[in-house]
């Protein structure tokens, strides 16, 4: 139970960020920041969510 709530609040997180860095895409266009902080949220989601669907044997 604790996992999932975990993974709710990780994904929120990124879901927020997310949002925000494509509202900044539509706003000012594709940039160099930007692209940044897309390979940043893939990383983090990639991590998260990885280490929290698989349990610890």
């Amino acid at each position: 139970m604790t996992r999932l709530v975990a993974l709710a609040l990780a994904l929120i997180f990124i879901a927020g960020f997310a949002f925000l860095t494509f509202r900044a895409f539509a706003e000012e266009g594709v940039t160099l920041a930007g692209l940044l902080s897309v390979f940043i949220l893939v990383l983090l989601a990639v991590g998260i969510i990885g280490a929290l669907r698989n349990p610890p044997k």
